[in-house]
């Protein structure tokens, strides 16, 4: 071979692969720049934080191996939480204000491309059957719009060392990883989503307080207890006990307040459904006598309350009425003590709602193994007209004078003062009837909220509330010297 051909050969061989390597280097430089999307947002369509009616949060138990989730929806006009039974959320503003933050998450670095990464940044997809390990799955969160089209989806792993606030968080059925500062974590907390305020009233307007201290169970039947009674003429003056207190003692204020207070406030941290028929009769009843068929007996026992042959609805540890100044006589019946933790206690068990076979083995155990001490309680509420004072007719004769008597009015009235009188009586007469349609306005609403559910109060709550002779009248503190 001439070294005329020899050069030649080698000229196109090099030809070839200088051009191969512009080719290959100009092919990894677009994808480079494709596949590069540090910066930007991860859900760009996702534009209008009122456009989600659905929140969804799975978190994974790897101590049982198993998924909760925890949902937020728009149904039927009003915001509820499916996993609780449908329970009423008030969850506008939180709900606005997740999405708000989701709809502005960004790509702010990216921290791996592995697989093999996922279980120690904590994102594998807690919903995902095939991954063999029980380590490493993150939180999904994915919100939805009204017609069920995906908004955003996203699983948040563990914190990044190192970077205060910014989490590992990769979309589902994607293998990137990125590192991203997280401004809001939607709550899987019960109580974060519903009116914290059970009974929505003011320690102010609380005017008396009974407290029927019977005992009802299974065994021993129906106990009468004492009733008590205290009462006060406004929100500043002193508590009264029917009947006084004996020589030497008083009325323990720490206990008034504490029992305002809690009532104010009173705790709920779970919920459980009650059976159709039963939530139809407290709405309807308006006599205070509650009619039930026999399909919602074992429902009751087994949280605590019994009705009577005459259509009372007794429960375990009594009755507390209170009574407000805008006319709303509230009843708190207190059930038997149930135990749990997470879900079983803000849900229960399946069969708990409908008081089947089961739930008391189970509190037994929860017991022993140390859970917190809780309560079922059923609230209702009822208006008592005869609570809000009548205004006085200033137009109504007096009685007659008697015999040598001059009558009161012998001097005709003041045309001016006539008038002013008779405006003011219409102005106390319209403020009277409206006091007494908000009150039956009021009443409905709270029967209406009341009526579906057993609720669940810590035990604290329960002792704060239930009280006794021996709680409530404690010895005479001596007064202080000048």
């Amino acid at each position: 071979m001439t070294e005329i051909s020899k050069t030649g050969i080698f000229v196109a061989v090099a030809l070839a692969l200088a051009s191969t390597a512009m080719v290959a280097t100009r092919d990894r430089t677009v994808r480079s720049e494709q596949f590069n999307d540090q910066g930007q947002p991860f859900f760009p369509e996702f534009k209008d934080p009122l456009a989600c009616t659905d929140l969804e949060v799975v978190d994974y138990d790897p101590s049982t191996a198993t998924a909760s989730r925890f949902q937020v929806k728009f149904e039927n006009n009003r915001w509820v939480i499916p996993s609780h039974y449908n329970y009423p959320a008030d969850a506008r503003d939180r709900l606005s204000k997740t999405a708000a933050a989701v709809m502005d998450l960004t790509k702010d670095t990216i921290r791996s491309d592995s697989p093999d990464d996922q279980e120690a940044m904590g994102v594998i997809d807690p919903l995902d059957a095939k991954a063999s390990s029980l380590k490493g799955r993150g939180k999904r969160i994915t919100l939805r719009d009204s017609s069920e089209q995906v908004l955003a989806d996203f699983i948040i792993g563990e914190e990044i060392r190192d970077r205060s606030g910014q989490y590992y968080v990769r979309v589902p059925g994607q293998k990137r990883i990125y590192g991203v500062n997280l401004k809001a974590e939607p709550s899987t907390r019960f109580a974060d989503w519903i009116e914290t305020n059970l009974l929505k009233l003011e320690a102010g307007k609380i005017r008396k307080v009974e407290f029927d201290n019977y005992k009802v169970d299974l065994e021993n039947g129906y106990q009468k207890g004492e009733v008590l009674e205290i009462e006060r003429a406004s929100a500043t003056a002193p508590w009264t006990l029917a009947g006084g207190v004996p020589d030497g003692l008083q009325l323990d204020d720490e206990k008034l307040r504490a029992l305002t207070n809690a009532l104010q406030d009173l705790k709920i941290v779970g919920v459980r459904t009650k059976p159709a028929g039963l939530t139809r009769d407290l709405r309807q009843s308006e006599d205070g006598a509650i009619k039930l068929t026999n399909a919602t007996v074992l429902s009751l026992q087994s949280k605590g309350f019994y009705m009577t042959k005459d259509g009372r609805l007794l429960s375990n540890q009594g009755d507390v009425r209170i009574t407000t100044d805008d006319g709303i006589v509230y009843t708190l019946r207190f059930g038997e003590v149930t135990f749990g933790s997470g879900d079983e206690l803000t849900a229960g068990v399946p069969d708990d709602a409908e008081g089947k076979e089961g739930s008391e083995e189970k509190s037994e155990a929860e017991k022993q193994e140390g859970g917190a001490e809780n309560r079922y309680v059923m609230v209702t509420a009822a208006f008592d007209p005869s609570l809000i004072p009548a205004p006085v007719d200033p137009t109504a004769e007096g009685p007659a004078p008697a015999d040598g008597e001059l009558p009161d009015k012998v001097i005709a009235p003041d045309p001016d003062e006539e008038k002013a009188a008779k405006e003011k009586a219409e102005r106390e007469k319209a403020d009277y009837e409206k006091k007494l349609a908000d009150g039956r306005k009021l009443a409905q609403e709270l029967t209406d909220r009341f009526a579906a559910w057993y609720y669940v109060t810590p035990g604290d709550s329960f002792r704060a509330v239930n009280l006794d002779r021996a709680a409530l009248i404690v010895p005479k503190k001596p007064k202080a010297d000048a």
